[in-house]
């Protein structure tokens, strides 16, 4: 019962609130994209399933290293006081949402080949790292005493994000058989989050 109670007081904070809906859109975006592109890049573009990697695991690798780029940009601004801690956040988290957004907008409207739509996506999944400067180390920033209670309620978020988007993006391709459309609302949850955080 208690936990129940730290929870409550917790999710009535508004920077708790913006964790939640951030992790809930990040992982829509993350896990989406993660299961639904490689029949995007197939199914939009007829690459042979033999082909699909040269074209869907880029996005991942360059994630991975901005991800180790981004806590070292963080740590350097807020150490020589450039900047505050919850503005290298916001920042962070902004273009960290902002960026994928974008990209998923242009693959969607503008890519005419698998190379292209790789390119944007690349950028935009690259970008996307950004947000572990940002809302993955902010349960520290807000609550250090609690930070773990934070990354939980955070954590389930994202998890259901992530659940609810592979199906809802298999809904909509499958309703509207138009992968823009489900790029389309990938995007929107990234600027949703961007927004709200």
């Amino acid at each position: 019962d208690k936990v129940f109670t730290e929870v409550r007081f917790l999710l009535q904070k508004k920077e708790v609130q913006a964790i939640v809906v951030a992790q809930y859109t990040q992982s829509w975006g993350l896990y989406g994209l993660m299961n639904w592109l490689p029949s995007y890049i197939q199914d939009q573009f007829g690459v042979p399933v033999a082909d699909l990697a040269s074209f869907t695991v880029l996005p991942y690798a360059l994630q991975g290293g901005v991800g180790l780029i981004a806590g070292v940009i963080a740590d350097t601004w807020i150490a020589s006081g450039s900047i505050s801690v919850r503005r290298c956040r916001q920042i962070m988290q902004g273009v960290g949402m902002g960026v994928p957004a974008v990209a998923l907008w242009a693959a969607a409207s503008n890519a005419q080949s698998a190379s292209e739509a790789s390119a944007y996506l690349t950028v935009g999944l690259g970008a996307s790292a950004l947000t572990l400067a940002g809302v993955s180390v902010n349960h520290l920033d807000i609550a250090p005493s609690k930070a773990g209670l934070v990354f939980g309620i955070g954590n389930t978020a994202g998890t259901l994000g992530g659940f609810v988007s592979v199906a809802a993006c298999g809904f909509i391709q499958q309703a509207t058989d138009s992968w823009p459309a489900v790029l389309g609302v990938i995007a929107a949850h990234y600027v949703v989050g961007a927004l709200v955080w």
